[in-house]
């Protein structure tokens, strides 16, 4: 099975709430791009970063960095981790397929809640995935200042009619 189908299917299994957002949104929106990893947005309810958490075990993923993933349902961890050492996102990769890497943001840029009830829900093979909105994806890469954001914006506008120049 492919495993992007499988970790989309075992967050699925898990009730997991969460919107791709990166990359790889960017892609299932039409938009070719390059791409080392996904990148996800999760309700960060202690209950969903559980359930995240045994989908994460069951598919396979582990944390790059030696710290024990259970931390990420702590939010006092997740605060020390942004302001001690700079990780706006927790990555981790496959076990068996080391090249399969995860990033998940440790602090969400938008509400959650708003961003979810907004999201477009693509079919990747038979399994569902919750993408974040094309709007949702701009603000989150608006004023980032790096290049590659740059341009997602820029053909993200031009999908949804905006002619992109501010």
């Amino acid at each position: 099975m492919n495993l992007l189908k499988e970790l989309f299917a075992v967050l699925a299994r898990e009730e997991v709430r969460y919107l791709l957002v990166g990359g790889v949104a960017v892609n299932l929106y039409g938009i070719e791009r390059a791409t080392g990893d996904i990148d996800l947005m999760i309700d960060l309810q202690e209950d969903n970063i559980r359930s995240f958490i045994r989908a994460a075990d069951s598919f396979g993923l582990a944390p790059r960095v030696p710290v024990n993933i259970e931390d990420l349902a702590d939010e006092d961890t997740r605060t020390a981790w942004r302001e001690e050492k700079g990780m706006l996102v927790f990555s981790l990769f496959h076990r068996k397929h080391s090249y399969m890497l995860v990033d998940v943001l440790t602090e969400l840029p938008v509400d959650f809640g708003e961003a979810y009830s907004q999201r477009s829900t693509r079919d990747v093979d038979g399994v569902p995935v919750d993408v974040a909105s094309i709007p949702t994806l701009i603000a989150m890469k608006e004023g980032t200042g790096r290049p590659q954001d740059e341009a997602d914006i820029h053909h993200l506008r031009e999908l949804i009619g905006e002619d992109g120049d501010d």
